[in-house]
């Protein structure tokens, strides 16, 4: 299983544009999560499966869906200080999915 990356180009185009790769990047870790919970569900009770496998892709599966939370919130705090700095836009951030 491999996770496609979101590319970024190296310019700076301003806190917008930041807050919507950060966004991007939280979508992929939860995609992540997600394909790694359906594996460890495929596995489970299978023959020939490692005992230590089904638990370490579940662990993996949390530790991207709390990478995902965290960067979900720090493009929210990224749009809430753009809207102070005056950047002319006012953000609401965006119902939260459930990562699993």
């Amino acid at each position: 299983m491999s996770v496609d990356a979101v590319r970024h180009d190296r310019h700076d185009d301003g806190p917008p544009a930041h807050e919507e790769r950060l966004r991007a990047d939280a979508e992929v870790l939860a995609g992540a999560a997600r394909r790694l919970l359906a594996q460890a569900a495929a596995l489970e009770g299978r023959a020939g499966v490692p005992d230590w496998c089904v638990p370490t892709l579940r662990r993996q599966a949390e530790c991207c869906r709390v990478a995902a939370r965290d960067v979900r919130d720090a493009a929210d705090l990224l749009g809430r200080h753009a809207a102070r700095a005056g950047d002319g836009r006012v953000t609401t951030p965006p119902a939260r999915p459930s990562a699993t």
